[in-house]
């Protein structure tokens, strides 16, 4: 076998420090610019409540109404910027844990609620008793209304939504169905990823940065739980997590 000699060698190459510079300096800016918005974004809520409630009081319901519609969206836009710091926080290790313990059963019951006000859909619990649970209740509540939320808005012909929450072996599982429009199976392990949304033909009716389950997912991680989904294009999707019911406290504090 006769060798030949090389004459040419082409290739190509990627300076990895280079992309993990631009990575950071994108993330410190969604960090700087996400908080220099809250500000701004309170006020507004303050000054669209003040005007409602004057609004009210005048007996103009009609532009009471347009001002409510307007403290919506206001919300929505926080919701947003939340979801832009609690990403950057992640990717730079500091999102924290506030755990202590709670009623799991009576968080449950206040997202519920929280949601069924702004939601034509019915949202239905089935549960069991579970009594106090060792996380964080802020975060775990984030998780929570961002699966009902979820449910809500990607099933937007049906007419309810499934709550579920029950216990079994020191572990408490939560679960979120719906009735919509499904997710197909190549894609089922990508919803959870930062910056997926859904695609495809009915892509523009439903909004959003696609931060929502991957932050949800970060959370049930550092919570020492897990976090997946069952689905059928066409029929509705099973959200649901699964955390500790208790956790070595010393290991946590």
């Amino acid at each position: 076998m006769k060798i030949k000699n090389i004459k040419q060698w082409i290739g190509t190459f990627t300076d990895i420090d280079d992309f993990k510079q631009l990575q950071a300096q994108k993330d410190h800016f969604l960090g700087i610019a996400s908080h220099e918005l809250k500000t701004p974004l309170t006020s507004l809520k303050l000054y669209t409540q003040f005007i409602e409630m004057n609004l009210q009081k005048q007996g103009d319901l009609r532009n009471a109404e347009v001002a409510k519609r307007m403290d919506v969206q206001i919300d929505r836009l926080t919701e947003l910027v939340n979801d832009l710091l609690d990403v950057t926080k992640i990717q730079n290790g500091k999102i924290q844990l506030n755990e202590s313990y709670f009623d799991f059963d009576q968080l449950i019951d206040e997202v519920i609620k929280e949601q069924q006000m702004t939601s034509r859909h019915k949202i239905i619990a089935n549960r069991s008793f579970i009594g106090e649970v060792y996380a964080d209740r802020h975060r775990i509540s984030q998780v929570m209304s961002n699966l009902i939320s979820n449910a809500i808005k990607y099933s937007p012909d049906a007419d309810e939504v499934l709550v579920s929450a029950k216990e079994e072996n020191d572990l408490i599982s939560f679960s979120v169905k719906d009735f919509g429009i499904g997710i197909p199976s190549d894609k089922q392990t990508k919803v959870f990823e930062q910056y997926y949304r859904v695609s495809g033909s009915k892509e523009h009716t439903f909004p959003g940065l696609g931060l929502g389950l991957y932050i949800s997912s970060e959370i049930i991680k550092r919570t020492g739980g897990r976090i997946y989904v069952h689905s059928t294009e066409g029929k509705g999707s099973d959200f649901c997590f699964e955390i500790p019911k208790n956790k070595n406290i010393d290991d946590h504090a």
